[in-house]
């Protein structure tokens, strides 16, 4: 692509990535969250008072792979710094540059290669940045990694990141089915992560929920909801997501980890990490951890050892 957060930096070293890697299987979370827009007012819950509870919550569950929904331009940059070991990738919604949301996707550097990237907009014309349609309230963007698991299968995936409607059902529901079909276009049958916000609660009655998590096990992209996974506690507690700086949810589950069958879910949750009583962000964060086994190191895989990310246009 020729806009977007990509790698500073494009050289890397061969290591032998085999002598340090033992054989045993590799446990691996990943992570989705809604950070809070850093632009809104809201007071003692503001930007300013709760970034680095924003950047303890991740390291809290040291993901692989975590994505984004509702960063600015100015937090990507902040989370950028403090996460230099990860790539980064994702636009802004507005332009396909860096104006409004961008639903990033961060992914460690030390164990993935990005061979592909890329963006489309769940609108009537899904290749136009900002591109809106049916009740719609404002742009809505999927960003895209094709990954290169040099740890463990599968060694070949895709992972999407995205944040449907708020506002209108229609366009969840269409946002949805369109979300389905482009990921069955784009990932032509490799596994799947679906990270994201959906505005939707998971439940039967959702049609966003059963088209992409129930239904979608009959469809090209076959998807379950790693939340099954969850300990006992976790769901004896519930699963509501927003919870307005609260700590108490106040609707269902809207932000889910969706993956394909090959990643072996084996435990689930929600994050109610706080800090004195404040919260990092108006949604709690979710993260779902995977058994994967190791495979041998693949001819052609290059570690890279750089750092940090640039914008560029």
């Amino acid at each position: 692509m020729k806009r977007g957060w990509l790698v500073r930096g494009s050289v890397g070293v061969l290591l032998a990535v085999g002598c340090a890697l033992a054989a045993e299987p590799v446990p691996t979370t990943v992570m989705s969250f809604n950070i809070r827009y850093g632009t809104a007012d809201d007071g003692p819950d503001s930007w300013e008072h709760r970034r680095y509870l924003v950047r303890l919550a991740i390291r809290e569950h040291d993901p692989f792979i975590f994505g984004v929904q509702e960063c600015l331009w100015d937090q990507g940059v902040e989370l950028d710094r403090a996460f230099g070991g990860y790539r980064i990738t994702g636009v802004g919604r507005d332009d396909g540059v860096r104006r409004g949301e961008m639903c990033l996707i961060f992914t460690r550097r030390d164990r993935y290669r990005v061979l592909d990237q890329g963006y489309f907009w769940l609108g009537e014309t899904p290749e136009v940045p900002g591109s809106k349609g049916w009740d719609v309230a404002c742009p809505r963007i999927v960003t895209w990694v094709k990954l290169r698991d040099r740890w463990c299968d599968p060694d070949t995936f895709y992972c999407f990141n995205t944040h449907l409607d708020h506002a209108g059902a229609e366009a969840r529901r269409l946002g949805a089915e369109l979300l389905q079909r482009r990921m069955a276009e784009i990932a032509g049958g490799l596994p799947i992560i679906l990270l994201g916000d959906f505005n939707a609660p998971a439940a039967a009655d959702s049609p966003p929920y059963r088209l992409l998590a129930e239904e979608g096990w009959r469809a090209d992209v076959p998807l379950h909801d790693t939340w099954h996974a969850a300990a006992s506690e976790q769901r004896r507690r519930g699963g509501g997501t927003f919870h307005g700086f609260t700590g108490e949810a106040t609707r269902g589950r809207i932000d889910w980890i969706l993956a394909s069958r090959e990643f072996a879910v084996i435990d689930a949750g929600l994050s109610r990490f706080q800090k004195d009583g404040r919260y990092p962000s108006d949604h709690f964060p979710v993260w779902a951890t995977f058994h994967q086994e190791r495979h041998p190191p693949l001819p052609g895989d290059e570690v890279d050892v750089t750092t940090g990310a640039t914008p560029h246009y």
